[in-house]
């Protein structure tokens, strides 16, 4: 856990908020009548959300 510390009033501080706010993120559809999970957890500098839109971009390509 590099680049994340605890000030004096108890509170951890990082260079990446988001990446506190979102450690796991778990995914929930039901496609006839069956319900699919899919958890992760975030890991990184990227915010979730950029790095979320990147990966579908690319899986979207290696479709055509």
């Amino acid at each position: 856990m590099r680049n994340v510390r605890i000030n004096e009033a108890g509170h951890i501080v990082v260079k990446n908020l988001s990446a506190w706010w979102i450690p796991e993120i778990k995914v929930q559809r039901e496609i006839h009548g069956t319900v699919y999970t899919v958890t992760g957890s975030y890991e990184g500098t990227e915010l979730p959300d950029r790095k979320l839109a990147r990966i579908l971009l690319k899986n979207v390509e290696d479709a055509k």
